[in-house]
């Protein structure tokens, strides 16, 4: 769920850049790399258990 939550951010950050919408962009970003973030520590921690 959440590798599919930053994709999804992620094609909302391009959907914004091709509209030329900053705001959303700016908002997608914040929230994509949060999530990415987020992402990195759980398969850091997944591969150190293994």
């Amino acid at each position: 769920m959440l590798s599919a939550l930053t994709l999804g951010l992620g094609l909302w950050v391009i959907y914004g850049a091709i509209q030329g919408d900053w705001v959303i962009v700016l908002a997608n970003v914040a929230g994509a790399t949060l999530a990415g973030i987020v992402l990195g520590c759980k398969i850091r921690d997944l591969m150190e258990a293994a």
